[in-house]
């Protein structure tokens, strides 16, 4: 009875009409999602998870899988590029840029891992929808899921039945953008989905440091998918081909003249004086043309055969990438600070899973899964050897330096500049085994228990081979290695999850979860473990490993209500959390022996409440917004004391949402959205020099649309509606890196976007 005069309540007051007034609003669709591996509505999952439509991803013009985090309580990270370690959920990101390790969020496609930075992102186009779980996922999705996963299911070939759509768009800053999809019926049993997407836009960012306008951010995406399906009795399966071509420029950092401890020590040294010219929307850079390119291919199959008690299920995938990503994360002028990366792999994964039907108050999932990953990657850093010289080791001359260290004369290399290059390779392989099971004790109580035991492998290597620079290495490494150095180790985990739920009524549910996720150790990238100390410049002895870390693990515990009131227009779906991380892998820049680092940093407490509505008070008049507050505190974080570096680098307070009011023409419907998003302060480094933090950032993007019928559709649309100036990600710098932010907002810009819907 309580939840019925809140629903009037409700509808009453959002309308403003009397309760004979109140217009008649069709209910909220409620999506099905397939986290628990079957088909069921997102308000009868026990998981705190929100869900996005094929329409919403299209009308929101959300471009690839990252940005469907933008209107998901609970996430935060996401940028511009191709990377994936400050993607954070609940404050929990791996900023782990190499390839020993593991990223902590799981990002799957049609049910199959997508790998790690170069792989795993790529466009959204012709989705059936996404889902996006917080909290670890590790029972559910096994592999790099402990702080959450992201979930995209594409659209499959519907049988005996001609259809496609076409959307063409332009706008600012030179954007042009089509994708498109067509379905074909090919005879009883087969059907055929062909879709596209082209994306070519010029960038927003200028580089002072050069004549005219440089345009930085450009983008060029060209991706395309083939899928066949084949239906017969209890058998169904489809297989799906697809490639995705990406031109985008690598990340643009811009240094902090505020940064006095660094720059005016490097000026002091080099007999220089560093300002970053240009505003906040320009960088500095002697870096011309930053790249972040990648060509990922993948082939995805999946047979289901009902059995009739159960559905077993066979799903394989196989995804190669290459990827290149060049940044100067100095964010200066200044030719030091420019990092490249080449990189290379392939991923191979199989699954196998029997899902009992819904029938009765009994259910079931078990299943086996493997895979196997190749990447290889070479890394190098550059700076002018002055600046080594004379700035990181104190000396008048690098003359004086090579005479000193090794006697011998300096000999400048032809462009004056140092590279260090470095060498990785890993092979990891897996297997797991999980199932669980599902009991209406009561008719409105039902209990849930599962397991899922992981087994993870992995064969490192490293080479550091010696520079050109007759400096020898002293900088990036101050070792050498005679070829590949190589380590393997195994790692294995439980993760458990037990859950109860409660239906007070039909349209409610009151659930209480505790699970614990578990993510595989892993070798540092660039640094290795020695058995005795290294000569400077030397060869490392015999018996050198690269440098290992642990695994991380944590426990997590939920209370979760998921309502759907007021006759199905209004659905509220609020997660109250708290988990203890041990062993959080991290990423850090060691000072005093000048390497990136994976440390394990020991215990992380983290707690909060996120709150999300759906609402449909009346027919002209759709809402979704969400709420979010999150606290988090670590400790063994390298001896940091201060109270400023006791959390992780995420908002404490967040926001984002969508208005849409319509109004009907007959057939027709123009409609207005109002779509915003808001986070508050938030810390952006592990270290403790506060130079740089994140402002509060507020963004609202309008869109004006008018639909003919079902068939045509036509947006007009203005993002980043009051200029505002914010940036996806700051760095506090420190030792001779200046503290920097990165990843500047494009500036109020708009657009025109047309679609039209073929066939049946």
């Amino acid at each position: 009875m309580k939840f019925e005069i809140a629903s009037m309540a409700f509808t009453i007051a959002a309308s403003g009409a009397s309760p004979e007034e109140i217009p008649q609003a069709a209910p909220v669709e409620e999506i099905v999602v397939t986290a628990q591996h079957r088909r069921e509505p997102i308000g009868d999952t026990p998981i705190a998870m929100s869900a996005f439509d094929g329409s919403f991803v299209h009308r929101a013009r959300l471009d690839d899988i990252k940005d469907l985090v933008a209107f998901a309580p609970g996430f935060a990270g996401a940028s511009d590029d191709s990377y994936i370690e400050d993607l954070a959920v609940r404050g929990i990101a791996s900023n782990d840029y190499g390839i020993g390790g593991e990223p902590s969020i799981g990002i799957f496609k049609d049910g199959i891992h997508q790998g790690r930075t170069g792989s795993a992102v790529t466009s959204l186009y012709d989705i059936e929808h996404g889902e996006a779980l917080r909290g670890p996922q590790g029972f559910l999705f096994g592999r790099n899921a402990i702080s959450g996963a992201i979930s995209v299911v594409t659209r499959k070939p519907e049988l005996n039945r001609w259809s496609g759509d076409l959307t063409a768009g332009h706008g600012e800053p030179d954007r042009v953008e089509l994708d498109g999809a067509v379905n074909i019926p090919l005879g009883a049993n087969w059907a055929m989905r062909m879709a596209a997407y082209l994306l070519d836009t010029d960038g927003w960012i200028d580089n002072a440091a050069t004549l005219g306008h440089d345009r930085i951010m450009r983008q060029f995406k060209a991706a395309g998918r083939v899928s066949l399906r084949y239906e017969q009795g209890a058998l169904s399966a489809w297989v799906i081909g697809e490639h995705e071509h990406r031109r985008l420029d690598g990340t643009p950092y811009r240094a902090a003249n505020s940064d006095r401890e660094v720059i005016d020590a490097i000026d002091a040294a080099l007999g220089t004086r560093i300002v970053v010219r240009g505003d906040g929307r320009s960088i500095d850079s002697d870096l011309l043309n930053p790249r972040d390119d990648g060509d990922i291919s993948s082939v995805t199959a999946q047979a289901d055969l009902d059995l009739g008690f159960a559905t077993l299920t066979g799903i394989a995938g196989y995804r190669g990438h290459r990827f290149v990503y060049e940044e100067d994360y100095d964010g200066t002028a200044e030719p030091f600070g420019i990092y490249r990366q080449f990189q290379s792999g392939t991923y191979a994964s199989g699954e196998l899973r029997l899902v009992s039907s819904a029938k009765g108050s009994l259910s079931w999932t078990a299943g086996l899964s493997a895979y196997r990953e190749t990447v290889k990657a070479r890394f190098t850093d550059e700076a002018d050897e002055r600046y080594i010289c004379l700035a990181g080791y104190g000396y008048a001359s690098c003359d004086e330096l090579t005479q000193d260290l090794f006697g011998m004369v300096y000999t400048p290399s032809a462009d004056g500049m140092f590279v260090q290059p470095n060498h990785a390779r890993n092979i990891a392989t897996g297997f797991s085994a999980y199932g669980d099971i599902n009991h209406w004790v009561f008719p409105r109580l039902q209990l849930g228990a599962g397991l899922r035991y992981s087994w993870d492998r992995k064969r490192f290597a490293l080479d550091v081979p010696q520079t050109t620079s007759s400096l020898g290495n002293i900088w990036t490494f101050t070792y050498r290695t005679d070829g590949f150095v190589e380590d393997a180790r195994s790692w294995q985990g439980v993760t458990p999850r037990l859950y109860l739920r409660w239906k007070p009524q039909e349209r409610v549910s009151i659930y209480a979860s505790v699970s614990r996720g578990y993510k595989a150790g892993g070798f540092g990238t660039f640094t290795l473990e020695a058995p005795s100390p290294i000569d400077d410049s030397g060869l490392v002895p015999m018996g050198t490993r690269p440098d290992a870390f642990d695994p991380e693990t944590v426990w997590s515990k939920e209370l979760g209500v998921k309502a759907s009131l007021a006759q199905g227009r209004l659905h509220l779906d609020i997660a109250a959390f708290h988990y203890l991380y041990t062993n959080l892998q991290t990423n850090f820049y060691n000072t005093e022996t000048r390497a990136q680092e994976v440390i394990n940093i020991g215990e992380v407490r983290g707690r909060g409440v996120e709150a999300a509505l759906t609402a449909r008070p009346a027919a002209w008049f759709d809402l979704r917004t969400s709420l979010t507050w999150t606290r988090t505190r670590t400790r063994g974080n390298r001896g940091c004391t201060l109270d400023d570096c006791g959390g992780l680098t995420n908002p404490e307070w967040a926001s984002s949402g969508v208005a849409t009011f319509r109004h009907p023409f007959g057939a027709d419907e123009a409609s207005l959205s109002i779509e915003w998003m808001w986070q508050g302060k938030s810390r952006e480094a592990w270290d403790f020099r506060g130079i740089v933090r994140r402002d509060p950032t507020f963004v609202a993007n309008l869109l004006l649309g008018y639909r003919w019928g079902d068939r045509v559709e036509a947006n007009i649309y203005v993002q980043n509606v009051f200029d505002r100036l914010w940036y996806q990600g700051a760095l506090n710098g420190g030792d001779l890196d200046p503290a920097s932010v990165w990843g500047g907002s494009q500036p109020r810009n708009g657009g025109i976007n047309l679609r039209v819907k073929l066939g049946d």
